[in-house]
């Protein structure tokens, strides 16, 4: 009995807290298998994309980033004015930088909502992470949360119906990493698959010697 009601409180408290329990693990190292992501876009250039207002880029350029370029695992990062080049159509550029990023991170606030090109930005990364069915898109509000009058369509109904993290609240650095790519752990399959391949050229030229 005593064992049935510890599963029942255990299973319940899983249930309730799950995404607290699945940041803290992983801030921790700890239950990995439990909580790595199969790594299905493992060619991608980036990431993550930052799309913001301009009037918020002291906030990303001297918080955000450093965090998320240092520290423990350490991110690629795509921003507008070091990844764009130059005289290429922003539409475009919109686009690109989205589908080479594994998340496309919006900075939400009251600046943003004014921003026509942060809409189009989350309209196109919105439309990707439909297309390939997986959550890709991590909002951080920054500020006062906006009204729900203030939102865009789209927008309006993806901050209803997903969670978002909001600076300035306890853990969030340790929720951000969690919601991005797991990619301190892609590496160890990557070289894992690389070793294989170095071995099977090896293989292919010992063989080819021998038979020379």
């Amino acid at each position: 009995l005593l064992m049935l009601l510890v599963t029942v409180l255990v299973t319940a408290a899983w249930y309730r807290h799950k995404e607290m329990i699945k940041v803290w693990l992983y801030a921790h190292n700890a239950c990995l298998w439990a909580i790595t992501e199969h790594e299905v876009d493992a060619d991608k250039k980036y990431d993550a994309f930052i799309s913001y207002s301009y009037k918020d880029e002291g906030f990303v350029n001297s918080i955000l980033v450093p965090g998320l370029e240092s520290g423990e695992p350490n991110y690629r990062i795509c921003l507008h004015y070091r990844d764009w080049i130059p005289g290429e159509y922003i539409q475009d550029q919109i686009l690109s930088s989205v589908r080479a990023s594994r998340r496309t991170i919006v900075i939400l606030s009251k600046n943003f909502i004014e921003s026509v090109w942060g809409q189009l930005e989350f309209k196109a990364a919105h439309s990707q992470a439909l297309r390939d069915k997986t959550n890709r898109i991590i909002v951080i509000v920054y500020g006062d949360v906006p009204s729900q009058d203030e939102l865009d369509g789209e927008l309006k109904l993806y901050v209803s119906t997903n969670t978002y993290l909001k600076w300035g609240d306890q853990r969030f650095w340790e929720r951000l990493r969690y919601a991005m790519p797991h990619a301190k752990y892609a590496p160890y399959k990557k070289n894992n698959v690389d070793k294989l391949e170095l071995v099977k050229r090896t293989n292919k030229i010992s063989t080819k010697s021998v038979d020379d």
